[in-house]
């Protein structure tokens, strides 16, 4: 099947607008009393805000319009399950959880499997993920069950394990769903570029644009993917174009870096100002989606040891998993409290963490250098 798939389709722009399309028919003809039709316009709301960007303000709003559909019809599970979701991609588990158990033996089935499952992800708790996803598989199996599973066997340190599930998961797709394809390979090249392999990572990333192209998504990871091996033109021009599809603060920021290692300081200064400015302002509505993006931020590109690591702690108490505690270390290494810093990493590898970020920063802590 994954030759099938590396063939270019119409392509991320032209599945925008086609959802963007129905969208609008959705919304002039739905009936406002029927739950399956909030559900379906919501749910192209969600396919196309995620298509243009994924940007958490456009997500936020969208879970403020499920609330209420949710108020109308507060034992749809549908759109309990897509309220859970926007909830984990803005970093609140508590909020996912809460949806999923509104709605009476949700938690027992399958799509609640999955929703609690990643909850416990987002916890650190990977022993109640690994137990929720083999049952999800076990009655419904599906390609991005799988790929949950090769991301906890990844966040857990068994690379190998990881990405041979990111391979069963591509079998699993038909010649249709290229999207998916597309997102399966990234997430394979970036493994690949953990793992010190950028020359696989870039054939794999060269897959995931000729299946789908025309994706920031991918787009985003090609940019990241220069800005790491130091081809800061190529990354200027990739987070130059990424931004025009998804304005995002992030990316934002990572432009930032391109341009200082180009050599165009103002550039970059303007960058990393607009970046802060984005996160500090989400942070001001009590948002919690960027507090990682601040404590790395005043970690790696405008030092203030303190704040990076008040922001990497309350971080980590939202979400303490290895991704979290790897980064509260590392902000505590480079804050010199090294010893704290070793705290924590024994607190990740208790919990079973070893991605291989993790276990490069916890080398670079114990031999007291930079990773």
């Amino acid at each position: 099947m994954v030759t099938g798939l590396l063939t270019t389709s119409s392509g991320a722009r032209a599945d925008l607008a086609s959802i963007r399309r129905l969208r609008r028919e959705r919304d002039a003809d739905r009936d406002p009393a029927s739950p399956t039709a909030a559900t379906e316009v919501l749910t192209l709301r969600h396919r196309e805000a995620m298509l243009a960007g994924g940007r958490p303000e456009d997500l936020l709003a969208l879970a403020t319009a499920v609330d209420a559909a949710v108020t109308r019809f507060p034992t749809w599970p549908d759109l309990r399950l897509l309220r859970a979701d926007l909830a984990l991609a803005v970093h609140r588990p508590d909020i996912a959880a809460a949806s999923v158990h509104a709605v009476p033996g949700l938690a027992s089935l399958p799509p609640g499997l999955i929703v609690l499952a990643d909850v416990a992800m987002s916890s650190g708790d990977y022993r109640a993920a690994d137990s929720g996803y083999r049952k999800a598989a076990r009655d419904d199996p599906r390609w991005d069950t799988t790929a949950r599973q090769a991301a906890l066997a990844v966040a857990t340190g068994a690379c190998a394990e990881g990405d041979d599930r990111y391979a069963r998961a591509e079998d699993d797709l038909t010649a249709k769903q290229l999207r998916a394809f597309a997102w399966v390979r990234v997430q394979r090249a970036d493994l690949a570029l953990a793992l010190g392999d950028p020359d696989r990572a870039e054939r794999l990333l060269t897959d995931a644009d000729t299946a789908y192209p025309g994706w920031w998504y991918v787009g985003a990871h090609r940019a990241a993917l220069a800005l790491e091996l130091g081809r800061w033109e190529e990354a200027v021009d990739g987070y130059r174009s990424v931004l025009a599809e998804a304005d995002r603060s992030e990316f934002r920021e990572a432009l930032g870096r391109a341009f200082a290692g180009a050599g165009a300081t103002d550039c970059a200064a303007e960058c990393f100002a607009l970046a802060l400015s984005g996160y500090l302002a989400s942070v001001a509505r009590a948002e919690v989606h960027h507090l990682h993006h601040l404590a790395a931020f005043h970690t790696d590109v405008r030092p203030y040891p303190w704040a990076a690591v008040a922001w990497a702690t309350e971080d980590a108490d939202l979400r303490r998993n290895g991704t979290t505690l790897s980064l509260l270390a590392w902000c505590l290494h480079r804050a010199g409290r090294r010893e704290e810093a070793m705290t924590v990493l024994d607190e990740a590898f208790a919990m079973g963490a070893g991605d291989p970020r993790l276990r490069a920063r916890a080398a670079a802590i114990r031999q007291g250098g930079r990773s």
